[in-house]
């Protein structure tokens, strides 16, 4: 079992993200049995139901699970050993609300199940300016740990916009694959590849 943490303040595309990236396990995987759980609990959002994943034509009893739960502690770990103990996935991804640290996530599940957790972190182009000079350390500490860091809705700004903010992320974050996306279109599968790193 493997898990992702999908990181991200509140519309940075993170569920239009999950989407994409769920439906690459699954082709990945080559289970016939559920491959890929999620664990989502995000604050003023409409979660991950059934409904947004059979319009993405995915087998959702079969291959998916969504469950809300606290990312801080002991309901996050409850729930993880629960999907382990019962359907033991090939992977479980947790999508953290949008004001979760997610290093303290990671930190805490691979301390109780000895497990290593990827983490990949949404930033919002259209409004990364606004909302890190407003939140700068939640922002920074969004995406200071992950493995991969999406600059998503870079349609929404012009390229040299697009530029300076993808050197910022990276002065944040060196050792990051860093992809600028637009996740309400298709992303190319390529984006996923540090997943099998």
């Amino acid at each position: 079992m493997k898990v992702l943490l999908l990181s991200g303040f509140l519309g940075s595309g993170k569920t239009s993200a999950l989407l994409q990236m769920a439906a690459y396990m699954v082709r990945r995987s080559g289970r016939k049995d559920t491959s890929v759980m999620i664990i989502e609990n995000e604050i003023g959002e409409v979660g991950v139901d059934d409904k947004v994943l059979k319009a993405q034509g995915l087998a959702v009893r079969e291959l998916f699970a969504g469950c809300a739960c606290c990312t801080g502690g002991a309901d996050l770990i409850s729930d993880i050993r629960t999907i382990q103990e019962t359907v033991d996935p090939e992977w479980i991804i947790i999508e953290a609300t949008g004001v979760a640290y997610p290093l303290e996530i990671k930190n805490n599940v691979e301390a109780c199940f000895r497990i290593p957790v990827k983490i990949l972190s949404m930033a919002d182009a259209g409004r990364w300016k606004r909302l890190h000079s407003y939140m700068p350390q939640l922002i920074e500490a969004q995406v200071d740990s992950a493995d991969c860091i999406l600059l998503n809705k870079v349609d929404l700004v012009d390229e040299e916009t697009a530029d300076h903010i993808a050197g910022e992320l990276h002065a944040y974050n060196p050792q990051a694959e860093l992809h600028k996306v637009i996740a309400n279109k298709p992303i190319d599968d390529a984006v996923w590849a540090f997943l099998e790193r």
